[in-house]
């Protein structure tokens, strides 16, 4: 007896599943983009016009500006449902949380620039993020 050909034996499920993973990962990193240029931007222009403002102060304002490009980004585009702001609000200040701590532990370590600290930081949450947002605030 032969084995079927394998070009017949399919798993049926599991790449519309990869997918759809996937093309969130993608929606997701184009929204989480923008919203880190527009932390970094704001980051960078509050220190610009500020130069002695403490980074940690800088980083909670442009966080704030991001919040809104993020959760809307992500509700509309990413996930393409409503999700809770409030719960969102709870992932992401758990990602500032961990940025804050990052960027305290750059600055620490000798990094002399507020600004390379701050996008170091901003960096490293993402994944965090997106993991809260996908089984937490955007379930379906």
């Amino acid at each position: 007896m032969n084995p079927p050909p394998e070009e017949h034996i399919q798993a049926p499920a599991s790449g519309s599943r990869f997918s759809q993973l996937a093309g969130q990962l993608i929606r997701f990193g184009l929204v989480g983009g923008l919203a880190t240029i527009v932390h970094l931007g704001m980051a960078w222009w509050i220190l610009f016009t500020w130069p002695d403002v403490s980074p940690f102060l800088v980083n909670f304002f442009a966080f704030v500006v991001a919040f809104q490009v993020s959760f809307w980004g992500h509700s509309r585009y990413t996930f393409r449902q409503k999700g809770s702001a409030l719960k969102f609000l709870a992932v992401t200040l758990s990602g500032f949380g961990i940025n804050n701590g990052l960027l305290w532990l750059f600055l620490m370590a000798g990094v002399k620039s507020g600004f390379l600290a701050i996008c170091l930081s901003v960096f490293l949450v993402p994944l965090f993020v997106f993991a809260g947002s996908k089984l937490w605030v955007f379930q379906k």
